[in-house]
């Protein structure tokens, strides 16, 4: 009988230490899809910063992800045009500033400034248009057409997905 409770001892150890080698080789299996995730997270959280940056967000979001990546791929390539806007926008904003702090205020100044932020935020959305018609003119009729069908879904679904007014 003592030879049966030994083996009864080893199955079990064997039984306990194959479960734990189970659960750590999925441990390391979900911990590596996990962390693939969070590098696609990261990846795409930067490319959709820049994207949304460009303006024509419904535009830019209804293309596929290739798409979306290609496009912001290609707006990295033109970062330093997307800095120097940057550059510009803080510094129209730092002026208009000034001129609501000034003890006289003057609202030819104000209007100035808006107009030329409005400009340059004007060109930066036109490079991003730019951008995106490049990226369409790639398509095929049947790609530009689910592209479409994806837009015309996104602007009467409205924004987070909350129904339009009318429909």
């Amino acid at each position: 009988m003592a030879e049966t409770e030994r083996s009864g001892a080893r199955m079990r150890l064997v039984l306990v230490a194959s479960l734990a080698l189970n659960l750590l080789v999925a441990g390391l299996v979900i911990g590596n899809l996990l962390a693939e995730r969070g590098r696609d997270d990261r990846r795409n959280s930067t490319a959709e910063r820049v994207l949304r940056d460009i303006g024509n967000v419904p535009f830019v979001m209804a293309l596929e992800r290739e798409d979306r990546d290609d496009l912001a791929r290609a707006l990295i390539g033109r970062r330093d045009e997307l800095r120097e806007n940057r550059a510009r926008l803080r510094d129209r904003f730092e002026a208009v500033l000034a001129v609501l702090r000034a003890e006289s205020f003057d609202p030819d100044a104000l209007r100035t400034l808006l107009a030329e932020q409005r400009s340059t935020l004007i060109e930066r959305q036109r490079l991003g248009e730019d951008l995106l018609i490049e990226r369409l003119e790639q398509m095929s009729p049947a790609e530009r057409a689910g592209y479409a069908d994806r837009l015309d879904k996104s602007l009467r679904r409205g924004p987070r997905g909350t129904p339009r007014s009318g429909d």
